[in-house]
């Protein structure tokens, strides 16, 4: 019991969070200006010049895959750190428990590099569809010239 009384200041604050956000949400809805939407508004804009090809072309995932590999090693190196400090007495069973866990995320890792197709990790599909949809819009700029 005593466990929990503790606990209240921690669940007033993550309630007063929640209330927050719903709050803050919710005025954010009601402040904004409700304008119709039409062609010109949802249109590609860059920087005032006609759009080359379509906004939503595909991006080279290798960056992301990269960042959450990151972060998953910096998560790891963490939790390495915060057990390499800390005062309570290291067993032997707590060091393999370490060494299982580092094993794990070291199969994650190799997994996940692994598991990326190639055209990913270089970058040369991104180009491609840029580089038609540029040819595209030449073609159909010189057509109306013509």
């Amino acid at each position: 019991m005593r466990l929990f009384i503790d606990f209240i200041p921690v669940l007033v604050w993550g309630l007063l969070a929640a209330v927050l956000v719903i709050v803050m949400l919710f005025a954010s809805w009601v402040l904004r200006p409700h304008v119709l939407q039409n062609s010109e508004k949802t249109s590609t804009y860059e920087c005032g010049e006609e759009p080359i090809g379509p906004a939503r072309i595909s991006f080279p995932y290798n960056y992301l895959t990269y960042t959450i590999l990151f972060l998953v090693v910096d998560v790891l190196g963490a939790f390495l750190w915060l057990l390499s400090s800390s005062s309570l007495r290291l067993t032997e069973f707590a060091v393999w428990q370490s060494i299982i866990f580092i094993a794990i995320f070291m199969f994650g890792i190799w997994y996940a590099i692994r598991r990326l197709p190639e055209t990913f990790l270089s970058g040369k599909e991104t180009v491609e569809l840029y580089r038609k949809a540029k040819a595209e819009s030449e073609a159909s700029m010189q057509r109306e010239v013509d």
